[in-house]
């Protein structure tokens, strides 16, 4: 219990932080457009989990500390997710109307500005990374081809065309969850271990973590689109369930209870990874079960 007591405070605290470098970055959105910068902001500034932000900052506490450059590669990598997050609502790909309790994107600032923002803040994030504080020039450098590579065809630009576009098998479905959503665990891992300067072990052992993490993530989500409350959510939920062509995602290929054992086995592979890492990772462990719990059944 004081574990889990100290976890939700620190993730609080970091929480904190990522929402006021955040909200420094959005200042600077709507410098030549100011309706594309509201756009941009409707999205990057709205309630949502920080996980992945959360995750890199929680390891570093237990590894060395937190630095403001790996404050700016955990936002880097938040602003990259919200851009996927307005790409994935758009009419031609989920058709979602509600994100982070809000309305999406396209709907309040038009599908033409929703592309336009998504775009501008995957380059906002490689700009982050390209003048991160506190780092040399190399560094930087480094961090951005990594996190480009995530995003682009060899990561989550490939497994989103895949997700919505390809047949459908067991395998292809763990092939798009890989790339869509472990690449950018996985980056941020690197990055992680480019800037706390982890020897290669350990940052192999991290990224084998974070595609785990996204994974087991990715088959979460797509059960909550089954069995999870809309308003608790934030989101539409049943979108890819019922998407054209037998649907989406784990249930695309597995029955619900199949889709409840294969996330279990995941959620236990996730446990004995964080064990294998060489640092406390008991707060770490505790804010991943906030957002996954053991069973799919649980709320999270």
């Amino acid at each position: 219990m004081d574990n889990f007591a100290f976890d939700v405070a620190g993730s609080a605290a970091w929480r904190r932080d990522v929402d006021a470098r955040l909200a420094e970055i959005a200042a600077g959105f709507g410098l030549r457009s100011p309706s594309l910068g509201q756009a941009m902001c409707h999205a990057a500034l709205a309630p949502g989990k920080r996980f992945r932000a959360l995750v890199l900052l929680i390891a570093g506490e237990a590894t060395g500390g937190v630095g403001p450059a790996l404050i700016d590669a955990a936002c880097a990598v938040e602003l990259v997710h919200t851009a996927s997050l307005v790409f994935d609502d758009l009419p031609c790909m989920d058709d979602a109307r509600r994100r982070r309790g809000r309305p999406a994107t396209h709907l309040v600032h038009g599908e033409c500005r929703a592309i336009l923002a998504g775009i501008a803040l995957v380059t906002e994030a490689m700009l982050l990374l390209a003048t991160a504080r506190g780092t040399d020039a190399e560094t930087r450098a480094r961090l951005v081809a990594i996190l480009a590579e995530a995003v682009g065809p060899r990561g989550l630009s490939a497994g989103q065309d895949l997700d919505v576009n390809a047949p459908k098998d067991v395998a292809a479905v763990e092939r798009e969850q890989d790339l869509k959503t472990g690449a950018l665990f996985a980056a941020g891992f690197r990055m992680f271990g480019v800037i706390q300067r982890l020897d290669t072990p350990e940052v192999d052992m991290l990224v084998k973590l974070g595609k785990t993490l996204g994974r087991a993530f990715q088959s979460y989500d797509d059960l909550m689109d089954v069995r999870g409350d809309a308003f608790a959510l934030g989101k539409d939920t049943g979108r890819d369930h019922l998407a054209r062509d037998g649907g989406r995602g784990v249930l695309a290929v597995r029955s619900l209870p199949q889709a409840e054992a294969h996330y279990a086995g995941l959620r236990a592979e996730l446990d004995l990874l964080l064990d294998g890492c060489g640092f406390n990772t008991l707060p770490l462990s505790a804010h991943i079960a906030e957002v996954l719990p053991v069973r799919a059944d649980c709320a999270a």
